[in-house]
């Protein structure tokens, strides 16, 4: 018998996580999502609080407010950053987390993924 391929579940960003949620007991690779750019500002959880980014290379520190991606918060300071569905689901803007935590807010990283 050969293997099911991927389902794939494209939409806004409440109809994805729905999937996601009923989809829990299925294998992290059975469920492909992709957004094409409807979820662009996600709905934040209350008490959001703000964080600081340092960049590895320069040394700038940009402090990032609720709300706001750390994409958007470099683009406000004037660092160009590589991006292309600007919702958090292509992946052209991963980059290397070197300390801390990540807040994983994408549907690029399925939950095994996710640290």
């Amino acid at each position: 018998m050969l293997p099911r391929p991927p389902r794939d579940c494209c939409g806004p960003r409440p109809l994805m996580q729905a999937v996601r949620e009923a989809t829990t007991h299925w294998p992290s690779s059975a469920v492909h999502f992709e957004d094409f750019g409807t979820s662009a500002h996600p709905e934040h959880e209350d008490g959001e609080k703000p964080f600081a980014v340092r960049l590895a290379l320069s040394g700038i520190t940009i402090e990032v407010p609720p709300g706001v991606s750390i994409m958007e918060a470099l683009r406000r300071r004037g660092v160009n950053v590589p991006s292309s569905c600007e919702s958090g689901t292509c992946g052209t803007c991963r980059t290397t987390l070197l300390a801390g935590l990540a807040d994983h807010r994408d549907f690029v990283l399925d939950e095994d993924e996710q640290p």
